[in-house]
């Protein structure tokens, strides 16, 4: 087990067999040394692939993607949450949150993601692969080149990397989870 997966099991709290709680340290308080650990050995898989920008929706895959564009000298870049009366040029699609159980509407401006870019979708998790295909989406719209996906936690039974596998760039993931007990809080791992 390596470092990252033998935090997730300290501190993550398994709240269903579909759902795990990392808000204490991953995606709503910080702890600096998980996300540095997480962005080094995201940048370190992608550090071959000449990144440019770095795309997360916001907000939870804010401080990863800060983090591995930091180390790639790229630029980071977050979808918003809904479109602002400013955004020039905005690619829009709308997500439903499996979390929340609502839709949310992710906009980018064209103005920072162009024609000519090389860009790494990087987020706290890949679920059933949602939010990374609106933002792969938008990718394609701007006439950028998707060069790959990088997620912290995949939770593998919920069949994400099939969703992106559409995409054909390389789809990483730092722990890989294939189930989770809530009566034990087990976590188990690929190996």
């Amino acid at each position: 087990m390596n470092r990252l997966t033998q935090w997730i099991c300290r501190e993550g709290r398994v709240i269903s067999p579909e759902f795990l709680r990392v808000d204490g340290f991953l995606n709503h308080q910080i702890a600096p040394a998980f996300v540095e650990e997480a962005g080094k050995q995201l940048a370190n898989r992608f550090c071959k692939a000449d990144v440019s920008c770095v795309l997360t929706a916001e907000a939870a895959g804010n401080v990863i993607a800060y983090e591995v564009a930091r180390r790639l000298q790229a630029h980071a870049l977050y979808a918003k949450k809904g479109r602002t009366a400013t955004m020039a040029n905005p690619l829009v699609r709308t997500v439903r949150s499996p979390t929340k159980g609502t839709e949310t509407e992710l906009a980018v401006s064209g103005d920072y993601l162009k024609s000519g870019e090389r860009v790494l979708i990087v987020d706290d998790f890949l679920y059933r692969g949602l939010t990374s295909t609106a933002l792969a989406e938008m990718v394609r719209e701007s006439g950028a080149e998707l060069v790959g996906f990088g997620f912290v936690i995949e939770k593998r039974f919920a069949k994400g990397r099939e969703v992106l596998g559409k995409f054909g760039v390389s789809v990483t993931s730092l722990a890989s989870v294939v189930r989770m007990d809530p009566n034990s809080g087990r976590i188990d791992f690929e190996e």
